[in-house]
């Protein structure tokens, strides 16, 4: 390969503790301090490697800390968004749906005086069934998607789907790009690499792998969430809801909390290995390799 690859990294801005409490204890609350909180600590990170990311937005987040939004964007950071109550779009109506993204998108540019072109869909609710959810991002001046795993997932995914940058056709003749979440073919399957949960339980010798095995191909799409650098314990109200709840419960949402101290130094090796931006600048520096055809 002759000029080093640049890879896209983003952040999926959400808490995790509001939505436990939504999702598991049908308890209605506002995102809490510690999604600004790790936000920050992942900005003085990126600022220390010179690393520009792509930050997904959560609108009920916007909302609570506009001075987050702000400072993402005032360190020249690019601003997505992530839906606004983190509802998956497989739940919603296309009413329903579209305001989600109509409400999300214009806060954040409200908040930043930045336009906002990115979107990725909450836990990735975008699929073969579904996919007509990209026509009302376009409907909203959205102009590229990050919501697509190419393999099935159990919850969410869309086998068969590229793996490269490329035009989604819309049914109405209109084009779309998305920017499918990294899988690697490993022991003979495609195995999602490079974020989230996968970051997180993964050895970092196998994250490593995967992208020099993928990079002399396509850049690595890298992602994670504020929470997955913040272990327990948490606070007093959640550790006391979760000590009440199901053993199924507590069994579930402690899975999330495993390896969470290992993101931050795992974070650290990538940064330290590879060059990062935002996706929006990726998309424009490799427009001529994009895939032209149907890419579903």
């Amino acid at each position: 390969m002759g000029e080093k690859r640049v890879h896209m990294l983003s952040v999926d801005v959400e808490d995790a503790v509001n939505q436990a409490m939504r999702n598991f204890f049908h308890s209605e609350m506002e995102p809490t301090i510690r999604v600004y909180d790790n936000t920050m600590r992942l900005l003085d990170l990126f600022a220390e490697y010179r690393s520009r990311a792509t930050f997904f937005i959560l609108g009920e987040v916007a909302k609570k800390y506009p001075e987050l939004i702000k400072n993402i964007a005032g360190q020249g950071h690019e601003l997505g968004i992530h839906g606004y109550s983190h509802t998956r779009y497989t739940s919603l109506s296309r009413e329903a749906l579209r305001e989600e993204i109509r409400m999300s998108k214009s806060l954040v540019e409200e908040i930043s005086g930045q336009a906002v072109v990115g979107h990725r869909a909450p836990e990735f609710s975008i699929g073969r069934d579904n996919a007509w959810v990209l026509e009302i991002l376009k409907d909203e001046g959205i102009e590229y998607d990050s919501s697509i795993f190419p393999v099935g997932l159990g919850r969410y995914g869309w086998p068969g789907f590229i793996n490269e940058i490329g035009w989604f056709p819309l049914n109405d003749g209109r084009k779309i790009i998305e920017v499918p979440l990294t899988t690697c073919r490993m022991l003979g399957k495609q195995v999602p690499v490079g974020g989230g949960g996968y970051l997180r339980m993964f050895p970092f010798a196998l994250t490593n792998h995967a992208f020099k095995k993928i990079q002399d191909q396509r850049p690595v799409n890298v992602y994670l969430h504020p929470y997955e650098i913040d272990p327990p314990p948490f606070q007093d109200f959640y550790m006391e809801a979760i000590s009440k709840s199901s053993l199924k419960s507590r069994l579930k949402l402690k899975t999330y909390w495993l390896n969470r101290y290992t993101v931050m130094p795992k974070l650290l090796k990538l940064l330290k290995t590879y060059s990062f931006d935002t996706l929006q600048n990726v998309i424009r520096a490799n427009m001529d390799g994009f895939v032209q055809d149907d890419v579903q």
